[in-house]
């Protein structure tokens, strides 16, 4: 059984083809979001950025408190006072005032390792954005995905209930059999309810991206822009070589490296004496006269003696050792993950660059060429509409799956940009 062509069929079909050549993006007056400005959003709103942020604000208190004086001591000291607390009437009056004075380098060698903490927490702070400006591309390209799914499951739709009409007409005056009407209604049936599954696709995929960017899931968006193709200019070698420099996961480990060096040091000045340097003001009783008493002016000098060493210092030695021995451990783990991680994201992205080359190369232009001979033949009654909208069904799968394509690729690639950070 053969469909006759019609002129309503023709432009049905001619607005298939612009349809799919062109695909517009619909909105629902909902905001319109670009990749940027997703991304920027993030960067002021993820609560691992905020969380960052306040680390460095410790850190900088932690500098203060390492580089602090200890307190001078004041006391005042009141002899051979009469009994009922009549101490202005004490023989002896003495008011000192002491100060302890760290042995030199202490004080330097604390600060050293407090402002290597707050260069770890700026570290930190940049790596945390580079990941979260790596998820945020991939939720937004989920999203995208998610969106692009759903425009062309309702154009179909709408392309099947346009069909359904004409199969139903045909039908009536016995130009097409019931069976045609069966299938019609199956297809349509088939392609609702891919529909209902993809709508809930993106509005789950919509919320995530707002819960990532700092915002209520409800928050109506549109996306304004596209998967795109940048080709991976670099090779396997020149990539791990060249994102393994950027590395703040790296550099974190490095400058932990330098800390547990100047905490070990500072261990090892344990076993110095610290200094406590006093002044005094004494008033005596005059020795030859005991009614009137004689001021006197006193200096002091202390020293601390580290003489139970085998203890405080020796223990505070053995640990700062074992923690600068175990970031140079961490240092040598930590390259090797950086690297390796890079590399597996590298060959993730290659393959997934090749497929898309195989759809942009081949696969696209050899659907297109058999729709445009399809809507042909059945200008010239040689094939009958089921058979066309079976190519026509084709060439939307293989336009949906190059979006994927796309896709697994775009996410590959920002895989790859936060291949080389690593979260703790």
């Amino acid at each position: 059984m053969r469909f006759l062509p019609t002129s309503g069929m023709l432009v049905l079909l001619c607005t298939f083809v612009a349809f799919s050549q062109t695909a517009p993006t619909i909105s629902r007056q909902a905001e319109k979001l670009s990749l940027q400005e997703a991304i920027t959003l993030a960067l002021q709103n993820n609560p691992d950025i905020l969380r960052a942020q306040k680390e460095i604000d410790a850190a900088g208190g932690r500098i203060l408190q390492a580089g602090r004086i200890p307190n001078p001591d004041l006391s005042v000291v009141f002899n051979e006072a009469p009994t009922g607390l009549q101490l202005g009437r004490a023989g002896e009056r003495d008011v000192t005032l002491s100060q302890t004075i760290e042995f030199p380098g202490k004080r330097a060698l604390r600060m050293d390792a407090a402002e290597s903490g707050r260069t770890v927490s700026e570290m930190s702070l940049v790596r945390t954005k580079v990941i979260v400006t790596a998820r945020t591309k991939q939720a937004y390209y989920k999203a995208l995905l998610a969106g692009e799914v759903v425009r062309s499951l309702e154009f179909t739709i709408g392309l099947f209930e346009d069909f359904q009409k004409v199969v139903t007409d045909r039908y009536q005056t016995q130009a097409s059999s019931y069976l045609d009407v069966i299938r019609t209604r199956v297809e349509l049936t088939r392609l609702r309810n891919d529909l209902s599954e993809a709508q809930r696709d993106e509005t789950l995929r919509l919320a995530e991206l707002n819960i990532l960017l700092g915002r209520p899931s409800e928050v109506t968006m549109a996306l304004s822009d596209s998967l795109k193709y940048e080709p991976l200019l670099l090779s396997e070698d020149e990539a791990v070589s060249s994102y393994a420099a950027q590395s703040y996961s790296l550099r974190i480990s490095e400058q932990r490296v330098r800390q547990s060096q100047s905490l070990q040091q500072l261990a090892r000045r344990s076993y110095f004496p610290d200094l406590a340097m006093s002044a005094a003001l004494q008033r005596r009783p005059d020795q030859a006269n005991p009614a009137t008493t004689t001021t006197y002016f006193g200096l002091g000098l202390g020293l601390s003696i580290p003489l139970w060493f085998w203890q405080g210092p020796r223990g505070e030695i053995q640990e700062a050792q074992a923690v600068a021995e175990a970031t140079a451990i961490n240092l040598d783990a930590t390259a090797r993950q950086v690297r390796q991680n890079i590399a597996a994201a590298f060959r993730t992205a290659h393959v997934a660059e090749q497929q898309l080359i195989v759809f942009d190369t081949s696969l696209l232009a050899d659907v297109e060429d058999e729709l445009r001979s399809g809507i042909a033949a059945y200008q010239n009654n040689q094939i009958d509409a089921l058979n066309v909208f079976d190519i026509y069904r084709t060439y939307r799968a293989t336009k949906l799956e190059h979006s994927r394509a796309l896709f697994n690729y775009t996410f590959a690639l920002a895989d790859l940009e936060a291949a080389k950070e690593i979260l703790e």
